[in-house]
């Protein structure tokens, strides 16, 4: 049976399979790969480079579409000293994108239609430069843009080398090229911007908010294009507003950004308020680096700043920042220096990415560094483990011995020692449900952990190390457990307590020296597995059954140190008594709950003495006891090690260096030493500002009133709740 079709119905299929294969195919081809890209998917890309293959798209538009959406948008990846985040660029993909400019620019002999592709494919070279800090890159195409006979094209070349000339200071080269341009046809929000961070960084800022409306004024898509390697200087009116009371001082603080020695230009420089609600994300520098890699920030009012930079992530792959103590900066009628150094990441030879361990032990060996006075190894740990997904912690690990400081490049652990340590504590809903992390350790069998490895030198600053600061956790070292959970700890995993409870406790009944059932039953009890449900007496009975089997007191210790003051003192002959019995074998964990325990009997001297012995750490209440007992010298090096502490700034640490060499009137020792006295009691929030006002106005010493308004800004006395 033969088929006819007419000849109209022929050409009808035929148009609409053309009209399907040339514009409905890539239109949804670009729809997926938008849909995707909205919602942060990985799979965006893919589709972008399907999209940009496609034989009927024009090959110059769907060129820069896809080189585009390879550069990730040039967000910045913003670092403080205590903390730092933000989105990831991979650096293959902000390759692949240069190379596809790059394309456009010199294989293409383009429609009229398409010129604008042209332009804007020779503007995101130049943010490329800026983004990833390539200078030569930047002058090279700069030079390409002046020479070129096209208007625009030189437009660009003029307003781009205009960033140059103002990031490396010389404003009054750069304002001479906005006059070129002002009343042309080119003038564009770019010379807007370019202009307005003239005016910030000169401190004009009347001038900054009238461009800022002008520029806000712009229709949105044109607003959000990139310029100078970032989407963020359109938001610069609305930070300047926000955050106007901790600008227009006179001072400024001053230094560099370096990677081995060299200059990263155009890092942005951050500062914030500590704890007091400045989140710069990357939207609004203070100061931006030069070609020498050095910036200068606008001037600053008299206060304390965290300090922080950003830059684009694609610059940390391979990268760890070397931490000093310094984490903060106070400025007090002068200026102020901070660097920011970058070294390479060490090298760890073992274990290798996804390694399985038959048993509980494991080695880990690594790179030496040199300057290193001992080295440190952590395990990073995820809110949701079995996806190595959400948010993640790094937690020091210790070996066999309980050590976590490491003076050679090897060490090895013992899983079930390490899962004695407490962390990963947490507790959920109105009921203060104990999370099962608590009880069950950082290390469950068939969860993958990653490992790493850091090198600090003789003062515990960071130096390097292997997790670099842009990080694919699949690619880094990591151990995975073997076997699988057992009955009482899926009952844990679940939340059923009460089942989990009556499970050990019947294994204790047949097996007393079961120390699966001991540890976690201790854990349990001394943590209370949900609000009420503590029982000190009973977690220390099978505590210290615990250490009579295996010989550390750890697990003992790290659950009584949980408790608070109050709980304490209530507890303290217990915990004398435990302590006892535990036959001198002392953990960081012991000293510090032995400390806690003097405090709550307010014996001082014994209290100084068992921090003094805590290995690694140094809590708060040590730099308070030796500030009481005047040793001025070791309290600033106490201060060095309280890494994220809002005192650890130079001023207070000269200022503590200062009574050591000339130590204070005797009524104003006895003002300082009351006013430490109550703190180590325990003073209220609501009760701080007003001890603090009161001590201070009884004290003429002028660095012991540093010291207390370090102390009165540590406590976020200044915040109201």
């Amino acid at each position: 049976m033969k088929i006819k079709i007419k000849v109209r119905t022929l050409i009808f299929l035929i148009c609409i399979f053309a009209i399907i294969f040339i514009w409905i195919v890539p239109a949804t081809l670009l729809g997926i790969a938008d849909y995707l890209e909205n919602r942060n998917s990985d799979k965006a890309i893919m589709f972008y480079e399907k999209y940009a293959s496609y034989p009927t798209t024009s090959g110059i538009e769907r060129k820069f579409t896809y080189a585009v959406k390879l550069t990730g948008g040039f967000n910045k990846y913003t670092i403080f000293s205590d903390g730092w985040g933000g989105l990831s660029a991979n650096p293959e993909n902000l390759e692949k994108s240069k190379e596809l400019f790059t394309e456009i620019i010199h294989s293409y002999s383009y429609k009229k239609s398409e010129k604008q592709f042209f332009a804007d494919s020779y503007k995101m070279l130049m943010d490329i430069a800026i983004a990833t800090g390539d200078t030569e890159m930047l002058h090279e195409w700069i030079s390409f843009g002046q020479q070129y006979e096209d208007g625009e094209i030189k437009y660009i070349s003029h307003i781009y080398n205009g960033f140059l000339l103002h990031v490396n200071g010389d404003n009054e080269a750069a304002e001479k090229i906005i006059s070129e341009y002002e009343d042309t046809e080119f003038a564009d929000v770019k010379l807007d911007i370019l202009k307005m961070e003239i005016a910030f960084l000169k401190e004009n800022y009347s001038e900054v908010e009238s461009i800022s409306e002008k520029i806000n004024n712009i229709e949105l898509k044109t607003r959000n294009k990139v310029v100078f390697g970032s989407s963020k200087y359109y938001d610069r009116g609305f930070w300047l507003n926000r955050f106007d009371k901790i600008i227009k001082g006179n001072n400024k603080i001053k230094g560099t950004v370096t990677y081995k020695g060299e200059p990263m230009p155009f890092v942005e420089v951050y500062i914030q308020e500590p704890g007091g609600g400045v989140r710069t994300n990357g939207d609004s520098y203070a100061a931006i680096t030069d070609e020498k890699g050095e910036f200068q920030t606008i001037g600053l009012k008299d206060g304390l700043y965290s300090v922080g930079i950003g830059l684009d992530s694609s610059l940390l792959k391979d990268k760890e920042l070397s931490r000093s103590g310094y984490g903060f900066i106070n400025l007090e009628g002068s200026d102020e220096n901070m660097n920011f150094v970058f070294n390479d990441t060490i090298s760890v030879y073992s274990p290798k990415p996804g390694e399985k361990i038959p048993g509980n032990e494991f080695g880990v060996s690594w790179e030496e560094v040199e300057g290193a006075a001992y080295y440190t190894v952590q395990a990073v740990i995820f809110s949701n483990p079995y996806e190595n997904d959400g948010n993640s912690v790094t937690i020091s690990i210790s070996d066999k011995n309980g050590n976590t400081n490491f003076t050679v490049n090897y060490a090895e652990f013992d899983i079930s020692r390490m899962n004695e340590k407490l962390t990963g504590l947490s507790y959920e809903g109105e009921e203060e449900i104990l999370g099962y992390e608590g009880v069950l350790g950082i290390f469950l069998p068939g969860i993958k952990y990653p490992i790493t490895v850091k090198a600090c030198d003789e003062d515990g600053n960071v130096i390097t190390g292997s997790l670099p600061m842009l990080t694919y956790y699949k690619l880094i070292p990591s151990i995975t457990a073997g076997g699988s959970l057992k009955e009482g700890q899926t009952l844990i995993l679940s939340n059923n307590y009460p089942g989990a409870i009556k499970y050990y406790e019947d294994i204790l009944t047949e097996e007393p020296t079961n120390t699966d059932a001991l540890k976690y039953l201790t854990r349990i009890y001394g943590l209370g597995w949900k609000k009420g449900e503590k029982n000190i007496e009973r977690a220390t009975e099978l505590g210290l059954k615990y250490a009579e089997i295996t010989g550390s007191p750890q697990l003992l210790f790290s659950v009584l140190d949980t408790m608070g003051k109050n709980e304490i003192k209530e507890n303290r002959e217990l915990i004398y008594s435990a302590i006892k019995k535990a036959d001198g074998k002392m953990s960081m964990e012991g000293y510090r709950l032995l400390g806690r325990c003097y405090i709550a009997d307010e014996n001082w001297e014994c209290a100084r003495e068992a921090f003094i012995k805590i290995d690694g750490y140094v809590p708060y209440e040590l730099f308070y006891l030796n500030l009481y007992f005047g040793d001025y010298a070791e309290a600033a090096e106490n201060l060095k090690k309280l890494y994220t502490s809002e005192m650890t700034t130079n001023k207070i640490i000269e200022s503590l260096r200062a009574l050591a060499d000339d130590p204070p009137e005797d009524s104003d020792r006895e003002a300082l030493n009351s006013f430490l006295l109550k703190l180590l009691r325990g003073v209220e929030h609501t009760e701080g500002e007003a001890l603090y006002n009161q001590t201070a106005s009884q004290i003429k010493n002028q660095n012991i009133k540093k010291i207390l308004h370090g102390i009165y800004l540590e406590k976020n006395w200044d915040v109201t709740y």
